[in-house]
């Protein structure tokens, strides 16, 4: 009974199992099912999604081509098809009277369609003048009597005409054609409305008119070019000193030139659009619809872009020597003062928008003019150069009208501005713009509003001087220090005002340029340049130039930071923890740089004396006792140390000899005081693991401190005796591998036994 029981309850269990695992194969079945349902319905959106942007793509390309070849098609089935159809309507007009209700139809249906017609176009015409009479007079005239709209406008009067005079059909063998003429120009003249009406509105709006108006600029100068390539020929005909001038004929197009000349008034068109399109923009900036000003204003870029590539290689540069009456131009002139008054328009209207605006289209102009290819090879982009002086004179033009939005959009151009001069001309051109940068980073010491003005104003030289380190350009060194003077001169303003508590105002404000701990700094940038440096070959030249480049900045770095820390701590401003730590961190990049393979042997000392010139900033601060309790506050000891190590590390064995006198003068400078930090104690310990590190003579570091005892820079004697019994306990600790700072790492790594002897040496020293 119990084995029977047993095999009934396996035969039950597994009949469970099998209806479990059927209902688990369903579901699962389902699930598959949806997922590919879901896929294949994405998969057939897709394939629509993609039909329908190529039906637009060709639309867009080819749709007037297409409308045409439709036209065309049913033009030419019509002309087959009419014999067909005058098989078969012609035996039902043969009957008496049927042709004159016929004539009767295409006579009412030809004068409704006149009636019609006129009634449109007047009505299409009054609503487009309405609309369209607040613009220019001359682009009133313009569009009033647009061509293609007028054209419709007979065409269609015309079509009417022809339906009415099918009245006048004469016997029943002209029946086919005239009723599929009747329907083919029926169809045309709904057409030619729907054409007309869409016509009408593409001129009512302001930026298809000055798409228009640009479209129509692009035409002229075209044609201008085009009349002075044909023209070449006649003049090479007629000069016969072509190989005496040949030099000058290579240089520049002479011949383009003289055809221009003689035709003085080639660019009245262009400049009669430039004067709509800054119309358009004054008046819908004033009724602030914006974005018809910014049409409007890029229009006017698009035409001097235009101009310069028909003008091709006649533009002269300023010569500094000679006056040169070629290097004016009259149309860029005319450019720059529609863009001044708009610009002293818009301050008056606090129109920020419109400012904005016009600090972007003067940016794209001058990235326009730098592109001139001048005939003078070693020429400077001086038409570019005037652009830019507008553009500074704007940006200074706004400084007084507390609007702090459009300073930091124009301090944003200027960077980009003098960031495209460098790239494509000499860096020494930079030297105007950046002082503007920095006279708008001083306002937000006058101005609380404009403190991020100062930020962006430092990001930008930040930039700028990162970019002239990258630049091809082998002749920084003039724009750098220039660079380097406005950051001095910002970090000076700002120190001469009160730092704040909590948030620095002296740290946040330099920061894009001081700062180490943002992502988005120099000191980042640099760091991520140096460790391209080093990945490169010794033949890599750009590297080379780079590496030079570096060399420069770094020669005068130390007089600028020493200045600048002298006064930080004079001032107890928290600017001091930002610009020690710069100091040291570009001291271990210049001496990184310096042991690249693509670095040669004269930038190599060049770079080492300048990194041990800069670290050695730190032994110009004042030794007064309060100077030295606000410094301890840094870690001063640490940082030292650290470079120490790091230049020990590179195997600069000189530089990390010369970074331990550094650190054995703080010693001397702070041993004395008792400032809270254990100030001589870290001293002797960071001296004591240098002194393993390098490798020096244990007898070396103790006749340097018996020396400094002996002087009047000695410490007190309870300073000594309580150092002493410390660095004893120091001694015998254990250490666990970390620690508070570079020194407490170090101690953790070297040879315990060797750094309990010598601490305990010094100790005793200190205090037998």
């Amino acid at each position: 009974m119990a084995k029977t029981y047993r095999t009934l309850e396996t035969v039950i269990n597994k009949a469970l199992a099998t209806k479990k695992r059927t209902k688990l194969k369903i579901r699962n079945t389902i699930k598959r099912a949806k997922k590919s349902l879901v896929l294949l319905q994405a998969k057939t959106f897709q394939r629509l999604y993609y039909i329908q942007n190529l039906v637009s793509r060709l639309k867009s390309i080819y749709g007037g081509k297409i409308a045409f070849l439709a036209l065309i098609s049913l033009l030419v089935i019509s002309v087959f098809f009419t014999p067909l159809l005058q098989l078969y309507i012609e035996p039902y007009f043969s009957k008496t009277g049927r042709l004159d209700l016929l004539r009767e139809f295409f006579l009412s249906l030809g004068g409704a369609l006149i009636g019609a017609t006129a009634i449109a176009f007047s009505l299409i015409m009054f609503a487009m003048q309405v609309n369209v009479e607040r613009m220019p007079h001359g682009l009133f005239r313009k569009f009033s009597s647009d061509a293609k709209l007028l054209g419709s406008f007979i065409v269609t009067f015309s079509l009417a005409i022809v339906i009415a005079g099918l009245s006048f059909l004469p016997e029943t063998s002209w029946v086919a054609g005239a009723i599929v003429t009747t329907v083919l120009c029926s169809f045309l003249i709904i057409l030619l409305f729907v054409l007309a009406y869409r016509r009408a509105l593409t001129l009512i709006s302001p930026t298809m008119q000055l798409s228009l108006l640009v479209n129509d600029t692009k035409k002229s100068f075209r044609k201008w070019d085009r009349a002075a390539k044909r023209t070449t020929p006649i003049f090479q005909e007629k000069d016969k000193n072509q190989s005496e001038l040949g030099d000058v004929r290579g240089e520049f197009d002479m011949y383009r030139l003289t055809y221009f000349q003689l035709h003085p008034n080639w660019t009245s068109s262009a400049e009669q659009a430039i004067y709509y399109c800054i119309t358009f923009a004054r008046r819908y900036a004033e009724q602030g619809d914006h974005e018809v000003s910014r049409v409007a204003l890029n229009g006017v870029v698009a035409i001097n872009s235009f101009y310069v590539k028909a003008k091709g290689r006649t533009f002269f540069s300023n010569n500094y020597f000679f006056e040169n009456l070629l290097a004016s131009d009259s149309f860029l002139l005319g450019t720059l003062e529609h863009f001044r008054q708009n610009i002293q328009i818009g301050i008056s209207r606090k129109d920020e928008q419109f400012i904005e605006q016009n600090y972007q289209s003067l940016f794209q102009l001058t990235r326009i003019y730098l592109s001139i290819e001048y005939g003078d090879l070693v020429s400077s982009k001086s038409h570019a150069h005037l652009v830019a002086g507008y553009l500074e004179k704007a940006v200074e033009d706004t400084i007084p009208h507390n609007m702090a939005d459009v300073l930091i959009q124009g301090v944003s151009v200027l960077g980009s501005t003098a960031r495209l001069i460098v790239a494509h001309d000499r860096s020494v051109h930079i030297g105007s713009i950046s002082e503007k940068i920095g006279f708008a980073g001083c306002t937000g010491v006058v101005n609380k509003n404009y403190q991020a003005v100062s930020q962006i104003a430092v990001k930008q030289l930040a930039t700028l001087t990162f970019d002239l380190l990258r630049s091809r350009s082998a002749d920084i060194d003039f724009a750098i220090k220039q660079v380097r003077n406005q950051i001095k001169l910002i970090a000076e303003m700002y120190l001469s005002t009160p730092d704040t508590p909590l948030m620095s105002t002296h740290s946040s404000s330099l920061a894009p340029y001081y700062s180490g701990t943002s992502e988005n700094s120099l000191m980042a940038w640099l760091t991520e340049l140096t460790n391209a440096l080093s990945e490169a070959d010794s033949n890599n030249k750009d590297a080379n130039l780079v590496i030079g480049n570096i060399s420069e900045w770094g020669s005068d770095l130390y007089q600028t930071e020493k200045e600048l820390l002298l006064l930080s701590i004079e001032k107890k401003s928290h600017l001091t923890f930002d610009l020690v730590h710069w100091i040291v961190y570009i001291t271990k990049l210049l001496l990184a740089i310096s042991c690249s393979k693509a670095c040669d042997h004269h930038h190599t000392d060049k770079l080492r004396k300048s990194a041990m010139w800069l670290i050695w900033v730190l032994s110009w601060v004042p030794g007064d006792e309060e100077t030295i309790k606000f410094l301890e506050t840094f870690r001063i000891a640490d940082t030292i140390f650290e470079s120490a190590v790091d230049a020990h590390k590179r195997d600069c064995a000189t530089e990390a000899l010369e970074v331990r006198k550094l650190l054995l003068n703080w010693t001397h400078k702070s041993g004395k005081y008792q400032t809270g930090w254990a100030t001589l104690e870290k001293a002797c310990c960071g001296l004591a693991c240098l002194n393993i590190i390098l490798g020096l003579a244990d007898d070396l570091l103790l006749d340097e401190i018996d020396a400094y005892l002996t002087t009047q820079e000695a410490p007190s004697v309870d300073i000594r005796s309580r150092t002493a019994r410390d660095l004893h306990q120091e001694a015998e600790e254990y250490r666990e591998g970390y620690g508070h700072g570079a020194i407490d790492l170090a101690m953790s790594a070297v040879d315990q036994e060797i750094l309990r002897i010598l601490l305990h040496k010094i100790a005793d020293h200190l205090s037998p």
